[in-house]
């Protein structure tokens, strides 16, 4: 039976798996070219029958040819430095897709519409520099991985994490942010099948942590388990 793999196992290198030539597909770019990926380029991807794939150097127009002739065949996504994609619509259309991830965005300041990608189980977005909002997360039917925020630059700004609260099959958050602008840690407390969680320290006060500490159980978490309450015996 095959092992179930999660976001962390797609966030590690690509060359951990890259010898599965049959499964995982690289059209990464080296940093010595322009950046930009080419039609010629993605059309690698013709009778490929690989199900992950990484890529780099995608624009609005590049992105969206990928999608429309391509993307169905893949269950796992890495969009990694793409910083020119300005709208991420055409992702409505994989319904098949199970994990994306994307490092670097200059341009989104949005999601999509999640309710469309049914099996999508897990997402990870990192340095989207103007993207401040959560609030189509909540739309995804099954999505149960959530990681999000600072990768490189320390300067991602949230403005609430009230939309996760909506998020009903969420299980596993990790995150990272300059600041929250609402400073409002209890939604948190409301994801009812949360089993992990994972923040910088600095984005909350003590007393805000304590307070979820005491009004959460049974989440894995190291911001936490300093915060739980011992006793000592007389």
């Amino acid at each position: 039976m095959e092992k179930i793999q999660d976001l962390d196992y797609y966030l590690r290198d690509f060359s951990c798996r890259d010898q599965l030539a049959d499964k995982c597909i690289s059209l990464l770019l080296s940093d010595i070219s322009d950046g930009r990926i080419t039609y010629n380029d993605i059309d690698r991807l013709k009778n490929c029958t690989a199900t992950e794939l990484w890529i780099s150097g995608l624009n609005q127009d590049t992105f969206e040819y990928l999608i429309e002739t391509y993307g169905q065949q893949f269950k796992v996504i890495y969009f990694w430095k793409c910083p020119l994609i300005a709208n991420f619509k055409k992702l409505e259309k994989l319904i098949n897709i199970e994990f994306l991830i994307f490092f670097w965005n200059q341009r989104a300041n949005h999601l999509w519409d999640l309710s469309k990608n049914p099996n999508l189980k897990g997402i990870s977005f990192d340095d989207f520099t103007r993207m401040h909002t959560l609030e189509e997360i909540p739309l995804a039917p099954n999505l149960e991985e959530l990681y999000f925020g600072d990768k490189v630059w320390n300067k991602y700004i949230l403005d609430s994490l009230e939309p996760l609260s909506r998020a009903e099959k969420l299980k596993k958050i990790i995150f990272s942010a300059k600041k929250i602008n609402d400073n409002d840690i209890t939604p948190l407390a409301k994801i009812k099948n949360l089993e992990r969680l994972e923040f910088t320290s600095n984005l909350f006060s003590t007393e805000q942590i304590a307070w979820l500490t005491a009004n959460t159980t049974s989440i894995n978490s190291s911001i936490l388990a300093p915060c739980q309450k011992v006793e000592i015996s007389a």
